[in-house]
């Protein structure tokens, strides 16, 4: 299937034959730039093996979806005892062919959550790394409000938070 393509083209003396081209592959979005060519005809040829290359050698990722739950978190001081988090806008990741066994995603929060919590309230991070490198990082939030719960609730929460700090060190 041959991508289809939607381009930006220029010419200034300064900076050559440029071209910004966004292509799509079997689903896969992919933005090219290239920028100093010596002509029309080798910007087009450059911007071409370009995006095949990508193409080729990278793959796209999916990885969670807008308002997927991914993972829960205790809130303390809070109506509920916990939330339930996840991505506001779908995420995925390009990443070299064959590499996916490499990559990790690591949710990244805080120890405690308190409440209140509003939905779509940042309370942590997507930390996806390939071979120990960063490849991506997106804010974790809230999916759902969590109303402060009532002094009774706050107080027994503050209690418990207190003793089993003592049990988690």
């Amino acid at each position: 299937m041959t991508p289809s393509m939607v381009s930006k083209r220029g010419h200034t003396s300064e900076a050559g034959y440029c071209l910004v081209a966004s292509a799509v592959r079997d689903g896969q979005r992919l933005i090219s730039v290239v920028m100093g060519s010596a002509s029309e005809e080798t910007r087009a040829q450059e911007t071409q093996q370009l995006l095949n290359y990508a193409f080729r050698f990278f793959e796209t990722v999916p990885l969670y979806t807008a308002q997927q739950t991914i993972g829960q978190q205790r809130v303390w001081g809070g109506k509920l005892d916990e939330v339930k988090l996840g991505v506001e806008e779908n995420l995925a990741v390009t990443i070299p062919r064959g590499q996916r066994e490499n990559m990790e995603v690591v949710l990244d929060l805080p120890r405690n959550i308190e409440a209140p919590l509003e939905a779509g309230q940042m309370v942590g991070k997507v930390v996806v790394t390939l071979n120990g490198d960063l490849v991506s990082e997106t804010p974790l939030v809230a999916l759902h409000d969590v109303e402060q719960g009532s002094i009774f609730k706050r107080v027994w929460d503050k209690v418990i938070k207190f003793f089993s700090g003592f049990f988690n060190k």
